[in-house]
């Protein structure tokens, strides 16, 4: 699958705006659509259909891992590159359990969310080092392999 239209779901301008410019300038990417909220940005994403979703988990109405959730169901061909400063094992896990195709710490700036997208472009999930540090008890899980071997990946509709 090629990944060409992304959509961007972040509730804070200046990040949102470094993320626009990183794809406008450095990607073969098109921007076909930005939210700052949660229920906004799922009608977008409905409406536009990206190849790529990249969201944080903190946003207001409908937060990142419903979002998540929602579009692993409703569009399960949608790449979905979690984007935050929101990183602990719980969110971690839900979003594994989601089925998220990356999960990048906005501390690492431009460099983790090019390492995110770019794996996600090659079909490979991609988790920054210090998430993988944290949740190291699950490593089996954090590979290319459905998560959580006990859990069947969200179904396709």
């Amino acid at each position: 699958m090629m990944i060409k239209r992304v959509y961007l779901i972040e509730d804070e301008a200046m990040v949102l705006d470094f993320c626009s410019e990183y794809i406008r300038n450095f990607t073969d990417m098109e921007i076909v659509g930005s939210s700052g909220n949660g229920h906004d940005a799922l009608r977008g994403v409905m409406e536009s259909k990206p190849d790529l979703v990249i969201v944080d988990i903190r946003l207001p109405e409908v937060n990142g891992l419903e979002i998540l959730s929602i579009l692993k169901r409703k569009l399960p061909e949608c790449k979905v590159l979690i984007f935050t400063a929101t990183v602990n094992p719980h969110t971690i896990r839900v979003a594994l359990q989601g089925g998220v195709d990356g999960f990048v710490e906005k501390a690492e700036g431009l460099q983790g969310l090019k390492n995110g997208i770019e794996a996600v472009k090659e079909n490979r999930r991609y988790f920054s080092q210090h998430i993988k540090q944290m949740m190291s008890p699950y490593d089996d899980d954090l590979s290319s392999k459905p998560p959580f071997r006990n859990v069947p990946p969200p179904e396709k509709k």
